[in-house]
C-alpha cells in the first residue's frame, strides 16, 4: 500500500488501519464514489477473520508482516 493513490485511499479509511496497515493480506479498495475500504483476503478461507475488519484491528491471528528479500537472517 505504498503508491500514491494508497495513499489517497488510506488517508479517506477514516481510522488508522492497525496491524492491517503492514499485512500481506490486507486489501485497500476505493470505489469510484471515493469511499475507502480494506478488505482482508486471508478471510476468504479462513473463517477466524472478517472479510471487512472494523478498524483499527489491534489484534489478529492471521496477521502475516511481509517478507523481506535480502534480509539477513
Amino acid at each position: 500500500m505504498a503508491d500514491q493513490s494508497s495513499d489517497s485511499a488510506r488517508r479517506k479509511l477514516g481510522a488508522a488501519p492497525g496491524l492491517c496497515g503492514t499485512c500481506v493480506h490486507a486489501k485497500l479498495n476505493e470505489t469510484h464514489r471515493g469511499t475507502a475500504y480494506l478488505r482482508c483476503t486471508r478471510a476468504a478461507w479462513d473463517a477466524r477473520l472478517s472479510r471487512y475488519p472494523r478498524l483499527p484491528v489491534t489484534a489478529c491471528p492471521g496477521f502475516e508482516a511481509p517478507e523481506f528479500e535480502g534480509r539477513d537472517a
